[in-house]
Formats: C-alpha cells, sequence, structure tokens
C-alpha cells in the first residue's frame, strides 16, 4: 500500500515537474533531466552501440527541451518521452543506412537497474555479463519490449502506444522475447555447467 502512495506521488510531482517545465522553469527540467536521463540512456544503449546512445540520448533531451511546451498531458510524458527516443534511434539507423545494424543491436545496459541506478557492486558480474550475452542474440523488436517492461514498468498498452504496434502484437512479441532469452538462458547455464 506504501509503495503504491509512493508511486502515486511520484507521478503528481513529475506531472508538476512537467507543467512547471511548460512555463520555462528551468529547476523543473533538470529535475525531470535527472530523473529519466539514465533511463533514455539504458533504452537507446540497448538499440544501438553505447558510443552513439551518449549523442543520441543529448539530442533526445535536446528534442524535449524544445518541445515539451507542445505536450498536450503532462500525465503521458513518460510515454512522450521514449516515443521520441525510440523515434530518434530508428532517425538514427536510416540516416547511416545501418538497418541490418538494428537487428543486430548491442546490448540492455547491465550496469543500471529500473530505476537508473547503478546495479550494486556485490551482485554476480558473471550472472550479469551471462544473461547480457543472452539479451544481446535476441532481436531488437525483443530487446525493446523487455526493456520497456520490465526496466521501465511500462504496461502492453503504453508500449503499443511507443512503438505504434496493437497490444496482441506486443503480448506476441513479449511471449516470443521471454521463450527466446529462457531458451538462450538454459543454453548458457548448460554450457557453463559442461566448462566446469
Amino acid at each position: 500500500m506504501e509503495a503504491d502512495h509512493n508511486q502515486g506521488g511520484n507521478e503528481i510531482q513529475e506531472e508538476f515537474w512537467v507543467l512547471r517545465c511548460q512555463a520555462g522553469d528551468e529547476t523543473a527540467f533538470r529535475q525531470l533531466y535527472s530523473r529519466y536521463k539514465p533511463r533514455t540512456f539504458a533504452f537507446l544503449k540497448g538499440l544501438v552501440k553505447s558510443v552513439e546512445a551518449e549523442d543520441l540520448n543529448q539530442e533526445v533531451w535536446l528534442t524535449v527541451y524544445r518541445r515539451i511546451a507542445s505536450l498536450t498531458n503532462a500525465t503521458g510524458f513518460r510515454m512522450w518521452l521514449f516515443q521520441i527516443a525510440r523515434n530518434r534511434a530508428l532517425d538514427y539507423f536510416r540516416q547511416n543506412k545501418k538497418l541490418s545494424e538494428l537487428q543486430e543491436a548491442t546490448q540492455v545496459s547491465p550496469e543500471v537497474g529500473s530505476e537508473g541506478q547503478p546495479f550494486d557492486a556485490g551482485e554476480d558480474q558473471e550472472l550479469k555479463m551471462r544473461l547480457r550475452a543472452c539479451l544481446e542474440k535476441l532481436s531488437q523488436r525483443h530487446r525493446e519490449v523487455l526493456i520497456l517492461s520490465y526496466l521501465e514498468g511500462m504496461d502492453y498498452e503504453e508500449i503499443g502506444l511507443i512503438t505504434g504496434c496493437s497490444i496482441g502484437t506486443i503480448k506476441s512479441r513479449m511471449h516470443h522475447a521471454k521463450m527466446k532469452l529462457k531458451y538462450l538462458i538454459n543454453i548458457k547455464i548448460e554450457s557453463y555447467d559442461k566448462d566446469e
């Protein structure tokens, strides 16, 4: 119950920051930037190489800064933000004619957790490396739904709005992503056990 109360408080505070940004409040923009910059970076890093992800993330935030006044629904900020990030990644691939790279995109950052906070240094680094290797083998579409669902906590409807896909398509992608990830993890564990 307390977690729900805190979540509601965060949403109200975020909506307030968006409204203040729309009124030109630089401090409110810095609050949104601090909260979401690591999360948009983790999302972009899941789609493109980390060197490009940092540059794209800066472009995303410049776009947010320039266009936030045009956002008509302050409560929809998070989905709007991730649509901008996704569109910027797609523009990058189109501009650089690297659509094949989009399908082979590198990795979800294992260094950043669900709230954009660094993972605990005591966590099993080897397990994270194996998980990263498995995630790298997933298609961009599968990684995208996993990132938005598990790292960002979005529901299927929100993911559908960001990606422009129906809820049925998102459910299907999520199912296939989980099955493929489970299969890859089991193979990695089996090969790891054989190496010992």
